[in-house]
């Protein structure tokens, strides 16, 4: 997953860009679900099973977009791409 921040500076210099890769597997770590609050624990199990079906459906039809916003008024995007 990429999540991608492209957005003017505040001191009208230029713009803001941000690119992060973050791999959808760490969703199955299990040292990252002992580290989140109890509330949240007991969606591990269908954590995994979303990931494996996400991880399938992109292999058979390749990349897409989840998240695809933009400002008009100074030109912000954000934008999530699975």
């Amino acid at each position: 997953m990429k999540i991608i921040v492209n957005t003017p500076r505040e001191n009208g210099k230029g713009r803001f860009r941000l690119a992060l890769a973050i791999p959808l597997g760490i969703a199955k770590w299990s040292f990252i679900w002992r580290h989140l609050p109890d509330e949240a624990r007991m969606y591990e199990g269908i954590a995994v099973k979303a990931i494996d079906a996400i991880k399938e459906y992109r292999r058979k039809y390749g990349h897409w977009d989840l998240v695809d916003v933009y400002q008009q008024d100074d030109g912000t995007r954000v934008l999530i791409r699975i």
